[in-house]
């Protein structure tokens, strides 16, 4: 059986006021989209400017 060469997610990216920088990568096999943003919004919450992105990486 082959396997998918890529893995698909979410990246929370958070700005403090230094630039955005990856705060959190979640799997789209093991998180709902809904558990994402409940996250993002305890960024926020903190102080934070934050985005949501999608994202994929190499599956080894």
């Amino acid at each position: 059986m082959k396997k998918n060469k890529y893995c698909y997610g979410w990246n929370i990216y958070t700005n403090y006021g230094y630039g955005w920088e990856v705060e959190a990568t979640y799997d789209k096999k093991e998180t709902t989209y809904a558990q994402v943003k409940k996250d993002a919004q305890e960024y926020r919450i903190a102080g934070a400017r934050v985005r949501i992105s999608n994202t994929r990486w190499l599956n080894n």
